[in-house]
């Protein structure tokens, strides 16, 4: 799959200049995707194809093990993640635990997800990689997934004390979640000219750890 296909269209900030309440961010965006970040409003893009076609294969494998194992909720990208009354993001993915699913309004969640995970593009490369993966450290979001495509390249991390560790890959390219118990992916799948289907993926999770697992050592990241 060709590249340019596999990325977002640059976020645009509406106005730059102003600075918004949660409140006013709502009723500004209403049915429009953006994201209240340190009081700046961020209208997204329309998605391309490509985007859409991993954020999707991504959510089926997430929901149907998540689902089976009885061990919270996934959600997309319209769900807010109120962190303050100043920052608001709206993850492409969020895992959510069931003990912390009474954190739901209608449309938000109060706090930070267990799992968050945003799928970025040149044009988002900041935003994503800098301003939300500091942004969500501060908050004490306890896991954050970067995937980007453009690259083929997945980062992985675990929060300790509002500091990111970088969670390892193993040496068959195999990541285990910390927070989502039981739950592994190929990174390979992510990339992959063509993708197995999210089906025949999930029922390989599902079924349970992968042969040959070996783990390399964590490192600490800003």
């Amino acid at each position: 799959m060709p590249s340019d296909l596999l990325t977002k269209p640059m976020p645009r900030a509406v106005p730059p200049s102003e600075k918004f309440t949660y409140s006013e961010f709502c009723s500004r965006v209403q049915e429009q995707k953006a994201a209240l970040i340190r009081g700046e409003i961020i209208m997204a893009s329309p998605a391309t194809i490509g985007h859409e076609g991993l954020t999707g294969f991504l959510h089926f494998i997430l929901h149907a093990f998540v689902d089976e194992k009885k061990l919270g909720l996934i959600v997309g990208s319209r769900v807010a993640m109120k962190l303050d009354d100043e920052n608001a993001p709206e993850p492409d993915l969020m895992f959510i635990r069931n003990d912390r699913l009474h954190l739901f309004g209608n449309t938000e969640i109060f706090g930070p997800a267990d799992a968050t995970i945003e799928i970025i593009s040149p044009g988002s490369r900041r935003l994503d990689a800098v301003e939300k993966k500091k942004l969500y450290a501060e908050h004490g979001a306890p896991e954050y997934w970067l995937i980007d495509p453009h690259r083929q390249e997945a980062y992985f991390w675990r929060n300790e004390q509002g500091e990111w560790r970088e969670m390892p890959v193993d040496a068959i390219g195999i990541f285990h979640s910390r927070v989502i118990a039981g739950f592994w992916l190929r990174v390979d799948w992510l990339f992959a000219a063509e993708r197995p289907s999210a089906l025949s993926v999930a029922g390989m999770i599902l079924a349970g750890e992968p042969a040959g697992k070996v783990m390399s050592g964590d490192r600490t990241t800003g």
